[in-house]
């Protein structure tokens, strides 16, 4: 997500992005950068092309369901609003937009994987309208979901982009965790690239689980 690949996070499914207004366009933008992002770094890891598991060639960013939209006991369909991918290869635009209905588009982009280095990165930014990308965007938490293939690899499992814009902390926290709850989703699976609290729920219990550890160890 940013410049810096090393060490390796642990496994990740849900991402916590901030959502931020650049030349009036609604972005997705990890800390610490200037446009949007984030993209991906097949290079982390590698010692030589023979045993790296991304080769060089073809990677594609697929859309795996529409724009959603938290309402408070699960993400829902966002209406208007959408989400645009968007990449320049070679000198032309591509662009890939979320759609309330599959077939659902991709970005494909060649990259070549020869360091630790090897990275490369896209856009996200907010259609408030469906069309514009300098439309009104309501405020809310926004769930984007994703995955990525190649030319020789099984394609990943899907992941996903939790995009707070305009709410507190407290409320993007517990739609994340609640959307975590609802996939299946461990609490470390998750990287919060924006500050959200843990549920009030989460604490207590790894205080019961702390608390029977040390009943077990004074036994």
């Amino acid at each position: 997500m940013i410049d810096d690949y090393t060490p390796v996070s642990p496994a990740t499914s849900i991402y916590v992005l901030p959502v931020t207004s650049v030349s009036n366009i609604w972005v997705v933008q990890p800390p610490g950068t200037t446009g949007s992002g984030p993209g991906i770094a097949p290079g982390v890891g590698f010692v030589d092309a023979a045993s790296h598991p991304f080769k060089t060639g073809n990677y594609t960013t697929s859309i795996v369901d529409g724009l959603k939209k938290w309402n408070g006991t699960s993400f829902v369909d966002t209406g208007d609003s959408q989400l645009q991918l968007y990449k320049t290869v070679s000198g032309n635009p591509l662009t890939a937009t979320t759609t309330d209905s599959g077939p659902f588009a991709s970005l494909t982009y060649p990259l070549t994987v020869t360091s630790d280095e090897a990275h490369t990165g896209m856009g996200f930014r907010f259609l408030g309208d469906g069309v514009s990308n300098t439309s009104t965007l309501a405020d809310g938490v926004y769930l984007l979901s994703l995955k990525v293939s190649n030319e020789t690899l099984t394609e990943s499992d899907p992941f996903y982009f939790v995009l707070p814009k305009g709410v507190t902390s407290t409320e993007a926290g517990a739609a994340t965790f609640a959307f975590a709850q609802q996939q299946g989703i461990g609490a470390g699976a998750i990287q919060a690239m924006t500050a959200i609290p843990e549920p009030a729920s989460l604490g207590l219990a790894a205080l019961a689980l702390g608390s029977c550890a040390m009943l077990r160890r004074k036994r």
